[in-house]
């Protein structure tokens, strides 16, 4: 039987980011993740964002998560050998003369230093909507997860520490010192499965908000710029003159298909701000693992010290999971606390 420390369930962001880290640790992990299945990390814009545009404020934690990911990703594109890790200004389109007074009051509190001064001149005037003139967002950007997620699956292949399978919860056996699984044992199991949590027996007690997410691929031919745009969507610049715009939250059909509904909807806000001609290319959706109180996951069983879990990190997984896994490896190895926030000891079973 192949003997591992850890075995991570789920290679969406969470996982990937984990097996990233625990390897740079040394550690002997395998990657579990089911085959012929879109994870929402596969299809998110990838987006980070410091602020948080409806109360204009800092988005929690941000000035712990953008160094830490700026320093994981670096260092994950020398690894792996390509581009993933993009630094772009969100232009914010101001809707009414409010917006621009609360920006303006704003710029002299702690948030300011990610709040530019606000341009009385039009962006792009030919191309986009926006009479009230615009501000940008600094350290932003966005990260192509899909490319991590595929080149990191790539080096576990290569390395045979990746094992395409669903796991299959009745053949799991717990004993006090380790996991069993098949033919492979760990001593401990660590659950990074989505939005599939909530299928997981162990821990599907946790209280999952979970949201469906629409986003469109479009291509807009002679828009050159390489900022995010901002006012409703967001319209994602990621080469060769197409665009991610983006994107519905929908809390009642949690089903991965589709819909008319999401299309048009972001259709219509996204011809409030474009007026040029476009082409849709692709209509994806996904399902968020959001939380009901909007933070991760994390933590151990309170049963069942072999099994973990690390999930939950909704619309910021590019932001947080970077930071978190670290904050977890830390946790695991060498008794670190955790943060309370996160602990999912703030659920009792």
């Amino acid at each position: 039987m192949k003997k591992y420390d850890y075995i991570i369930i789920g290679q969406g962001i969470a996982g990937t980011s984990l097996a990233y880290l625990l390897l740079k640790n040394k550690k002997n992990i395998l990657v579990m993740d089911a085959p012929n299945t879109t994870s929402a990390s596969e299809i998110a814009a990838g987006m980070f964002n410091p602020v948080v545009f409806k109360r204009l404020v800092k988005s929690w934690k941000a000035d712990e998560f953008l160094p830490f990911a700026k320093k994981f990703f670096s260092e994950a594109e020398i690894l792996l050998g390509e581009k993933i890790f993009f630094e772009k200004p969100i232009v914010k389109l101001f809707s009414e003369e409010q917006e621009k007074t609360l920006w303006q009051k704003k710029q002299s509190t702690e948030i300011g230093m990610y709040l530019s001064d606000i341009s009385e001149k039009l962006f792009f005037p030919e191309h986009i909507e926006n009479p009230l003139g615009y501000a940008e967002v600094k350290h932003s950007g966005n990260v192509d997860i899909s490319l991590f997620l595929k080149l990191f699956r790539e080096k576990l292949i290569t390395e045979n520490i990746f094992l395409s399978e669903k796991m299959e919860y009745d053949l799991l056996k717990i004993s006090d010192e380790k996991c069993e699984y098949k033919n492979v044992c760990a001593k401990k199991i660590i659950f990074c499965e989505g939005s599939k949590s909530t299928e997981n027996p162990y821990f599907n007690w946790l209280p999952f908000k979970l949201t469906k997410g629409e986003l469109l691929t479009v291509r807009i031919k002679n828009f050159n710029t390489e900022k995010i745009v901002n006012k409703g969507v967001f319209i994602l610049p990621i080469g060769n003159e197409l665009f991610k715009v983006g994107a519905t939250y929908e809390w009642n059909d949690l089903t991965e298909i589709q819909t008319e509904k999401g299309k048009n909807e972001l259709i219509q806000k996204f011809e409030k701000i474009i007026k040029i001609p476009y082409i849709i290319v692709n209509h994806q959706a996904g399902i968020r693992p959001t939380v009901l109180d909007r933070r991760p996951f994390i933590g151990t069983h309170p049963k069942h010290p072999q099994l973990s879990i690390f999930n939950g990190m909704g619309t910021k997984g590019a932001l947080m999971a970077p930071f978190f896994a670290q904050h977890f490896i830390e946790h695991l190895e060498h008794g670190n606390p955790l943060d309370s926030e996160v602990d999912i000891a703030r659920f009792p079973l």
